[in-house]
């Protein structure tokens, strides 16, 4: 067993629900393993990791907390890795990664619907439009949107059924948010942020209805309680139990999870960047962050505008401020998406991208890279499917609590409060041990380079050994 001195408890708590394996407060009348400890106040006879001078538990929540500007590594990961290997020098290590069984990591697919149709938008944003198009010499695109403005031919950004059939074809499904309100830009924003449909004409019910998530690209619900309750009521009646949210540009600051946690919401997708692509958060996992009860961060990491567009807006002190972004082209951009998968395949978790909902047609046609992801992911072995089911396999998983004992020729796992949810793969257990020592486990398991992986949806395992 390990014990645990630390003077932060939601710190402490959040790292070993990221590193889940067995530990308990440290007290002096029991006996460890190990005790992992940040005062020194433990005697001399005992196993100890000393975070004295590298506080690994604080830095890892101050990330999942404070965030990190432009960052391209999973450091929590990093950390945890740390703290695993120093653990291994002094007790046996069974954890259960954040990795489903059956799967190699996780892709969240997320679409944020900013536009539905040319008709809805300006004049204005649909000559831009069509100008964009003319100076990439598509003349054809470019006068259909003008067409399609007057009525004059079909709507090439009502795009709803052409993600159906894109997602069908690829054996997948997505989450959509919607704008709660039409024609409004949020508070202290500028007007350009508004979105011009109604929920109402759009394909809520028949997206939901198979199969596909439905949540809110907040406008205000930020901000305070009685926003974010607003506009959670904004979806459907169906779609409003277990709702998720990303904030409309990623607006957000310190109190945001809170308002969110007490406004009912079941999960945020908003930390992440605006400019460029990475980890934000620093790390792959699902967390649930400091002073909120329920609420989980599902944490954003590819974006489309921060791949091909020229410049984007952000949230500041003095307001909304305009930057640049990475402004790459098809092959660049796909490159640096597979470094954040390269990332999850030595890691597990999660990887969750951001497609808006208007990018399959001209002037943007960034379905391909789309596309790609989808495919290098499902090449890999990744489990490729909406936020909310990603993020309800990681709630199974925090609920979930290990347990082991040592026989006379292995051990004997145990979890507790395993929920045999809807549908979702199940928990794998990871048994830090040689392969070539395993004698016989009574369940299925594969190994791995210093492990074993063992697949969970019983509450007992027997480990046999050499």
């Amino acid at each position: 067993m390990i014990g645990v001195q630390h003077d932060d408890e939601y710190a402490v708590e959040e790292v070993f629900q990221l590193l889940k394996v067995p530990w308990e407060w440290y007290t002096p009348t029991s006996r460890y393993d190990v005790v992992i400890t940040k005062t020194g106040h433990i005697p001399e006879t005992c196993n100890r990791i000393d975070l004295t001078d590298n506080d690994l538990i604080k830095k890892i929540a101050d990330m999942l907390n404070e965030g990190l500007p432009r960052n391209r590594r999973p450091l929590c990961e990093e950390c945890l890795d740390t703290l695993r290997q120093q653990i291994k020098r002094f007790s046996p290590l069974i954890e259960i990664p954040p990795i489903p069984w059956g799967y190699t990591y996780s892709l969240a697919l997320t679409h944020d619907v900013d536009v539905a149709s040319v008709r809805e938008r300006s004049f204005l944003s649909v000559f831009y439009a069509a100008y964009n198009c003319f100076r990439q010499r598509r003349f054809v695109e470019g006068t259909r949107i003008v067409l399609a403005k007057f009525g004059l031919a079909k709507d090439p950004w009502d795009l709803f059924e052409t993600w159906r059939r894109l997602e069908e074809q690829l054996q997948v499904k997505s989450t959509f948010y919607f704008l709660p309100q039409s024609g409004y830009a949020g508070i202290g924003s500028p007007k350009i942020r508004a979105g011009y449909y109604s929920i109402d004409d759009t394909p809520v019910d028949e997206l939901a209805a198979r199969g596909w998530e439905v949540g809110v690209h907040g406008l205000d619900n930020w901000v305070d309680k009685a926003s974010a309750e607003n506009e959670r009521m904004s979806l459907p009646k169906d779609a409003r139990v277990r709702v998720g949210t990303r904030v409309h540009w990623l607006h957000f600051d310190e109190g945001t999870w809170q308002i969110l946690d007490d406004a009912g919401y079941d999960y945020d997708s908003t930390f992440g960047y605006n400019e460029d692509i990475g980890f934000r958060a620093g790390t792959l996992q699902v967390y649930r962050p400091r002073g909120v009860e329920r609420l989980l961060e599902l944490p954003l990491h590819i974006q489309d505008v921060s791949l091909f567009g020229r410049h984007c807006w952000l949230t500041t002190e003095e307001g909304c401020k305009r930057v640049d972004c990475l402004s790459l082209d098809e092959d660049e951009a796909y490159q640096t998406c597979n470094e954040i998968l390269d990332q999850a395949l030595r890691y597990g978790g999660v990887v969750t991208i951001l497609w808006h909902s208007d990018c399959l047609a001209a002037p943007r046609d960034w379905g391909d890279v789309y596309t790609n992801i989808i495919n290098r992911a499902m090449a890999d072995g990744a489990w490729v499917t909406r936020a909310i089911d990603i993020v309800d396999w990681f709630r199974m998983r925090r609920n979930a609590r290990l347990d082991y004992s040592k026989t006379e020729d292995g051990f004997k796992i145990t979890i507790t409060g395993l929920e045999r949810a809807r549908s979702l793969p199940p928990l794998r257990v990871r048994v830090h041990v040689d392969p070539e020592r395993v004698r016989h486990i009574d369940a299925e398991y594969v190994c791995g380079d210093g492990y074993v992986d063992i697949r969970f949806d019983r509450e007992q395992v027997n480990v046999v050994l050499s």
